[in-house]
């Protein structure tokens, strides 16, 4: 009367289909492209602001130079794009750069130290930097160069350039496991 009462469950193959459709849709649904600078004092409601750093492409250390930009801080220009979400445990924050490039950095390095989304230098100079490691010169970094206030928090400056994406472009949230 019933006919065949044997479930109907996915093979391991559509179950796993299922779930990076699920995880790409997670993840572009929370992807943000970055606002020119005047939008962004907006968005933030606050005015741009200098941040010296030192410019960890240039040099190791306390023998890195240091540089002032200008921008804004990014814990609250991420809450404006992304929403509160993105600070949820386990999660990621990727940068994506103009050519494609994906910084993924664990939310909670945001929460530790002070981080900075700058589209310009204080003093006027081209917005760009060699970059020794890699041997190239006259890098440009913008739209936006994400930089961290290693001046006042010198324990990250043994991270070198680690974390420190330029020619960013937008943002979005991933979660552990999903692709970039």
């Amino acid at each position: 009367m019933w006919g065949d009462m044997t479930p109907n469950l996915p093979t391991p193959a559509t179950a796993a289909a299922f779930a990076v459709a699920v995880a790409c849709c997670v993840q572009a649904a929370h992807a943000a492209p970055l606002p020119a600078p005047a939008d962004a004092a907006a968005l933030v409601g606050t005015a741009e602001a200098t941040v010296e750093v030192r410019n960890p492409h240039l040099a190791l250390g306390a023998d890195a130079p240091r540089i002032a930009f200008r921008g804004f801080a990014a814990a609250p220009l991420l809450d404006a794009l992304l929403g509160p979400a993105w600070r949820d445990g386990g999660r990621a924050i990727e940068f994506r750069a103009a050519d494609g490039y994906v910084s993924s950095i664990p939310a909670a390095q945001f929460e530790r130290y002070p981080a900075w989304l700058v589209y310009r230098r204080a003093d006027g100079a081209d917005f760009v930097s060699d970059n020794v490691y890699q041997g190239r010169h006259a890098v440009p970094l913008g739209p936006w160069y994400l930089v961290w206030d290693n001046i006042g928090s010198p324990d990250l400056i043994p991270l070198g350039d680690h974390y420190w994406p330029y020619q960013v472009i937008d943002v979005a949230v991933s979660l552990p496991g999903t692709p970039p």
